[in-house]
């Protein structure tokens, strides 16, 4: 072709629309904060709803002689260099909602605890529902069900109490480099009238137009189907839910990974990697796309967990660019090692047709495997007291500690920090294994371990979903939440740097058990009740931690659940008694 076709083919290609990802118009965070409380309702979405949005029950607890061992970490409740404040609330996120959304939120556990901060803001969404603060702690807005900031349907239909349009799983990131917010959610369309048209699932994605989040955004929806209709790529037994999304960002893309779970067979289709354009999405434009596919390779090709930078870090420009993830290898057995990917020329998102290629080595790592469910401290259940009465036998639930899919994951110092639940032995609780990985692009991707190792208690109490930030001097802290027989739910942190993790410190004690509905055979339980699914971490302007995690805290509850989320902000110069543990 002459180098006139070639420019004319190559502005066809430009002008060409990517139909997976559609502008759906621009919304707002600027819910005034309310006057009145309206009162409390029993909507409950039902476990086959549950089931369609994608949870399951986990692998049951290899043999004990099978798991890893810990020196116990020392726990503390000096906290110097700490503060927080309570977060949202099953009764705030039950409650949410004005105009046609007044009245249509859900009872639902886990809560998902994702946070994101910046530019004297913190934002904080739970599944069902979003609110932001100031750094004193100060609420901005009155928490707003993620259906109405989404303009989506309203999420239950009061009337029939049938599920309009399903949500779940937000995640949030502020980009220190281009002072912008991102927010994700699932969603799950209702099954269709005619029985010939698939159940479609997408991401919806929002896109602040400002630093300040309480302004406006813009709103974008990627179909994540999978079935080969509607521009989508085809793949297995698709059409799929594209379950739980997961967030980061490089220089030049904005990048979210799914796992495909066929509607059909509920099996794992394998997981796809979605870079969209970042300078597009800025401006509010339709961006360039590329989906890659990531290959099963024996469980590690699932929950591929993207990187973050933090202020003042640096984005990988090697290999035209490069994006970076995390996975673990999630079998049901004790495993030792992980998985680091590369998502390199991540530049040509700026061109016409995007070609971005996937590649992914294995790092031999410490053992970990699927960690047992948390005891929890005997105190009043009122709900179960309930249950009792009607004839339910139920015990005190245990806490359910997820899985060993990878957590939060940030490049920061040149390193990739991340860290995952596992199974501790002796005795048999649950415990955090964190990772310090270098990767390298320069000659084909290759990366190695720097450090690693455990988060776990003296006795049966537990330490859950692990949350890690970092910040550009290579000065991080990992957030979750601690169980016990002798301690209500509560949230911990530990400070973590090159040199390994320190202290257990108690930052936010629980104040009675957690009596939800999840756990209780009256509402579908087996005695372990949801809990999770994941922690928030994020690193302010100035280098400094913003955590948050589940805990049940003295507050009003509603009637079906107590559970509470708790902030805490970690100052760069907080410090342990003791030296981190290698």
């Amino acid at each position: 072709m002459t180098d006139g076709t070639v420019a004319a083919a190559e502005a066809f290609i430009c002008d060409s629309p990517f139909p997976i990802v559609t502008h759906r118009g621009v919304t707002s965070l600027s819910a005034p904060l309310p006057g009145a409380t309206p009162d409390d309702n029993l909507l409950v979405l039902d476990s086959d709803e549950i089931e369609a949005a994608g949870e399951s029950e986990g692998p049951e607890t290899p043999p004990p002689d099978s798991l890893p061992r810990a020196t116990p970490t020392p726990v503390t409740r000096d906290n110097p260099g700490a503060s927080g404040f309570n977060g949202l609330t099953h009764r705030d996120q039950l409650l949410a909602g004005t105009g046609e959304y007044a009245g249509t939120q859900a009872s639902l556990e886990p809560p998902d605890v994702p946070l994101c901060a910046g530019n004297g803001f913190i934002l904080q969404a739970v599944n069902l529902a979003i609110t932001a603060y100031d750094t004193r702690g100060d609420r901005l807005v009155a928490p707003m069900p993620l259906n109405q900031f989404f303009r989506l349907r309203p999420l239950v239909d009061p009337e029939t109490e049938t599920v309009n349009e399903f949500t779940s799983d937000p995640k949030c990131y502020f980009d220190p480099k281009v002072r912008r917010w991102f927010l994700t959610i699932l969603q799950v369309d209702p099954l269709p009238a005619d029985p010939a048209e698939s159940m479609r699932t997408h991401v919806e994605l929002a896109v602040s137009q400002t630093d300040d989040p309480t302004g406006g955004w813009h709103l974008y929806e990627i179909d994540t189907t999978s079935d080969g209709e509607k521009g989508t790529p085809e793949v297995g037994a698709c059409p799929c839910l594209g379950d739980q999304p997961l967030i980061g960002a490089d220089a030049f893309g904005f990048y979210f990974s799914v796992n495909l779970f066929s509607f059909e067979t509920s099996e794992l289709q394998g997981a796809q990697v979605y870079a969209l354009q970042k300078s597009a999405l800025l401006r509010g434009a339709l961006p360039k796309v590329d989906v890659l596919a990531a290959p099963l390779l024996e469980g590690a090709g699932a929950s591929l967990q993207p990187a973050l930078v933090p202020p003042r870090g640096r984005f990988e420009r090697r290999s035209g660019g490069t994006q970076y993830f995390l996975s673990s290898i999630n079998s049901g057995l004790p495993e030792e090692q992980i998985a680091v990917w590369a998502a390199t020329n991540t530049r040509s998102l700026e061109r016409c047709a995007p070609d971005i290629a996937l590649d992914q080595v294995f790092v031999p790592s410490q053992g970990y495997a699927p960690p047992p469910a948390a005891l929890q401290k005997p105190g009043p259940t009122p709900l179960r007291r309930l249950l009792q009465s009607l004839d339910f036998d139920e015990p005190l639930e245990r806490l359910d500690a997820g899985d060993v899919r990878m957590q939060q994951v940030y490049f920061a110092d040149g390193k990739l920090w991340s860290g995952l639940g596992t199974a501790i032995a002796d005795p048999e609780r649950a415990g955090i294994a964190w990772f310090i990985v270098a990767p390298d692009v320069r000659h084909g991707l290759t990366a190695r371990m720097v450090n690693q190792g455990y988060i776990a208690l003296d006795d049966t109490t537990s330490a859950m979903f692990p949350a890690v930030a970092v910040n550009a001097r290579g000065e991080g802290a990992i957030a979750y939440s601690l169980s016990g027989p002798g301690l209500f739910p509560s949230v911990g942190y530990s400070l973590l740097d090159e040199r390994g993790a320190g202290l257990v410190h108690l930052v936010a004690d629980g104040a009675r058990p957690e009596d939800g509905l999840t756990g209780y055979t009256a509402f579908g339980g087996e005695g372990v009740s949801r809990w999770g699914d994941y922690s928030g971490a994020a690193v302010d302007d100035d280098g400094s931690f913003w955590l948050a995690a589940e805990y049940i805290p003295d507050l009003p509850r509603s009637t079906l659940a107590n559970w509470g989320t708790f902030i805490a902000h970690v100052r760069r110069d907080a410090t342990d008694p003791e030296p981190p543990r290698p």
